[in-house]
């Protein structure tokens, strides 16, 4: 039973009251008003709360944005080794990072916003290949072209050795016929004795120069007379006379030779002193020579003069191949090999680098028992 439904009494008697009544009929009390209910108001909708305002301290700017740093872009990388190759495709366009909106100062970062990330497309060719195009049409090179170019560099190349080879041939045969006479003191000592040599064989060549001085009109050698020397054309022979003792006298045959053989014939009259027949080579001036000696007593000997000092490469040797009174003497050159040879009999051999080219010359030497006379039949400068 509600409580509308129960009966109401007096609150002074007791007495039974009417819904209807406002006053007790037993003692007149006024009966209470029953109150209303409570009014309820339903506030209309209303948008959702701010966020609570922050108040910053004075003085203070407010802080900034929070800045998102992007890696820097980075090059294709290439397929990994040992997978087929891929056919060429278009490049994915990248997708730009997401960045969060900027929030104001003090605001929480929202939980639930993901941390940007930043993935660079993967490139599906190899790095430094470009993909063909299939509208780019192929074109043959021109080969005609080529072997034109070919044949002409063949043609200049045959060209340029052939000239190099007339120009080696036509200097190797000059030979000048200038000829000069020089006078140099020697020391006056007599030959020590030394040991032999071994045989040899002449070695025949192009002659590059000769003279047998049976034509004095046509020689290359001069005549001439002094104090000390004399030189004169006697019977066929080109004859060198030394009046002086201790003196070294020459003939020069002007025109530089290099690795060729030196050859000449000469007689010695008998009863003479100590004297010595000789050839000059690789002559640079009066100060600068090497000279091969042959004395009348069967000693041979090879010197040095360099900057007008006298060095021995092969000392005063005897040798059984020498003869008092006729003699052919030879020097073969190579490079810086020296051979020396007497009639066709190899005595000796040497090297030294100082000298390799040059001119060469008939020479006789005197020592301290007075002069000589040598008388040469001929010299013929060859080809090795």
């Amino acid at each position: 039973m509600s409580e509308s439904q129960q009966p109401k009494v007096c609150s002074n008697c007791g007495h039974p009251l009417a819904p209807t009544d406002r006053f007790c009929p037993n003692c007149g009390t006024r009966v209470p008003e029953k109150a209303a209910p409570p009014t309820v108001v339903i506030p209309p909708d209303q948008p959702p709360a701010a966020p609570p305002t922050v108040v910053l301290p004075p003085n203070q700017p407010p802080a900034a944005p929070p800045t998102t740093v992007l890696p820097p872009s980075r090059p294709s990388t290439a397929p990994p080794t040992g997978l087929p190759p891929t056919q060429p495709s278009a490049i994915p366009t990248p997708t730009p990072p997401v960045v969060p909106p900027v929030q104001s100062a003090g605001t929480p970062p929202d939980p639930f916003m993901p941390t940007p990330t930043y993935h660079p497309p993967v490139s599906q060719q190899p790095p430094f290949q470009i993909p063909a195009s299939p509208n780019v049409a192929t074109t043959k090179p021109n080969r005609g072209i080529a072997w034109l170019l070919v044949g002409g560099i063949g043609c200049l190349l045959l060209i340029f050795v052939g000239a190099c080879i007339f120009a080696l041939v036509a200097f190797s045969t000059i030979a000048t016929d200038t000829t000069s006479v020089s006078t140099t003191p020697v020391a006056g000592s007599s030959p020590p004795t030394g040991g032999s040599g071994t045989g040899g064989s002449v070695v025949e060549g192009r002659i590059l120069f000769q003279d047998k001085f049976d034509n004095p009109a046509s020689s290359a050698l001069l005549t001439n007379e002094d104090n000390d020397v004399r030189y004169a054309y006697e019977q066929g022979r080109y004859v060198i006379e030394v009046k002086q003792p201790e003196l070294l006298v020459w003939s020069l045959i002007d025109g530089t030779y290099r690795n060729v053989t030196i050859e000449a014939s000469y007689i010695m009259p008998g009863n003479m002193p100590n004297v010595a027949a000789g050839l000059i080579f690789h002559y640079q001036d009066e100060d600068n020579f090497y000279l091969f000696s042959v004395s009348n007593d069967g000693y041979y000997a090879l010197e040095l003069l360099q900057n007008n000092q006298w060095t021995t490469l092969i000392d005063w040797t005897k040798h059984q191949a020498i003869n008092p009174e006729r003699n052919r003497i030879r020097v073969e050159l190579r490079n810086d090999e020296i051979v020396l040879y007497v009639n066709d009999k190899q005595i000796d051999k040497t090297r030294d680098p100082t000298f390799t080219d040059g001119n060469v010359a008939l020479a006789v030497t005197s020592f301290d028992k007075g002069g000589g006379t040598v008388e040469f039949e001929e010299i013929t400068i060859s080809q090795r």
